[in-house]
């Protein structure tokens, strides 16, 4: 069942807190973040295998946050229009692409990172909220 949308949620313009919208989207998750531990190492495995890292610094995180600030941002204009679970999801790779990340690459950063992960549903939750009105 669908939840209502609050006022709050309605005014909040994206890329901005779900909780306090005057503050951008992961704030507190970034401001939360450990320093980032990555070895600047040659690494000659995938940029998906780098990624996928035992925790999250405060540069991983960024990233993760910065895809999904621009897909709430590419959502939001519908540019691509997200109409159902397939080109929400081409919107999210898009996301990934302008922030210069490949798509498996943002999910590894995601991936096993409660924090973002909840981040990330609820965006997912907005944008479908958005073409399920």
């Amino acid at each position: 069942m669908k939840q209502p949308i609050n006022q709050l949620q309605q005014d909040r313009k994206p890329g901005r807190s779900f909780d306090n919208p005057n503050e951008p989207l992961g704030q507190g998750t970034i401001e939360r973040s450990a320093q980032s531990d990555s070895n600047a190492n040659e690494d000659f495995r995938s940029r998906e295998a780098q990624a996928d890292m035992p925790y999250n610094g405060v540069a991983e995180r960024a990233k993760a946050i910065a895809v999904l600030r621009k897909f709430e941002e590419l959502t939001a204009d519908n540019n691509p229009t997200a109409f159902d679970e397939a080109t929400l999801r081409t919107a999210h790779e898009l996301a990934a692409g302008r922030v210069g990340l490949t798509f498996p690459e943002y999910q590894a950063l995601v991936k096993g990172d409660a924090e973002l992960e909840a981040l990330e549903k609820k965006v997912l939750d907005a944008a479908r909220d958005r073409f399920d009105s």
